[in-house]
């Protein structure tokens, strides 16, 4: 999906005329889409972040037990699993990189932060749709613009409808205990 057809969902939800396949842009709908792409950001980054997060896996190189984490290919957020030799190891998260209890060639799961996106960008993520990021854009740039209540309602439903795709769809069921009051 387009970041321009988020952008387009926000402007008719804001009651503006879509202007996104336009060739140039005023003044004004320069600053409006900047707002927007700046709040697309924030929210899209919140819903990998928190609800439904993106996964990696990439050959790494583990020497004398540490992984840096800058070379890797993209910004990690936390280690799923290491993989090495068909065994599972034990990997911890470190402020410089991960500690492995291995040395040599394995293979890291990860979590990843996407990079940033831009009016020309594309959103890869089929989980989610344009209706789902422009309530997210709509709360961020609600916010940013002092509008609470707008901000409360639109964020209420995409923090319910990210919900919805994270636990897709079931019921959240606790088990039977001994509950006392």
């Amino acid at each position: 999906m387009l970041v321009k057809k988020v952008l387009a969902e926000c402007l008719v939800k804001l009651g503006e005329t879509d202007f996104t396949e336009e060739t140039e842009y005023t003044d004004a709908q320069s600053a409006l889409l900047d707002e927007l792409l700046h709040a697309l950001n924030f929210a899209y980054r919140d819903a990998v972040t928190e609800y439904i997060p993106l996964f990696k896996e990439e050959e790494v190189d583990v020497k004398k037990g540490v992984i840096f984490t800058g070379e890797l290919s993209e910004k990690i957020i936390y280690p799923v699993s290491l993989v090495a030799e068909g065994c599972k190891r034990r990997v911890r998260i470190y402020p410089d990189g991960l500690v492995a209890d291995f040395d040599g060639k394995a293979v890291l799961r990860y979590a990843y932060l996407p990079a940033e996106l831009t009016l020309a960008s594309e959103i890869a993520d089929m989980r989610l749709t344009p209706a789902v990021l422009a309530d997210g854009t709509l709360a961020e740039y609600y916010f940013a613009n002092k509008l609470f209540d707008l901000a409360q309602s639109h964020d209420n439903d995409f923090r319910s409808a990210l919900s919805l795709l994270r636990y897709k769809g079931r019921d959240m069921r606790l088990k039977v205990g001994r509950w006392r009051a």
